[in-house]
């Protein structure tokens, strides 16, 4: 009986000391927030809004940068609301570099 209780004793001594070693930081406990990013980035922004919108043909002559914006902005609209649609949490911007 007594060999019972020091091994009882003992394993219990060992699960505190296990629980001491697992015990995780308070930094881990925070959500994690991954720190990767996804580039889209279209080969021929002008020759998909021709083949999307054929007034844009003249546009693009005298303002090729409001076309190539527009093109962006409705890509990344229709990237946000297929994401929303399959109940993704994520922002979709668009940025000039």
């Amino acid at each position: 009986m007594r060999i019972s209780k020091d091994t009882l004793i003992q394993s219990e001594q060992a699960r505190s000391q296990l629980e001491q070693l697992l015990a995780l930081p308070s930094s881990v406990s925070e959500p994690y927030t991954p720190s990767m990013k996804l580039i889209i980035e279209i080969d021929d922004p002008i020759g998909l809004a021709k083949r999307e919108q054929p007034l844009t043909k003249y546009l693009s002559q005298v303002a090729p940068e409001l076309i190539i914006k527009k093109v962006y902005e409705q890509v990344a609209s229709e990237v946000a609301a297929g994401l929303e649609e399959k109940n993704v949490d994520a922002s979709v911007t668009v940025t000039k570099h």
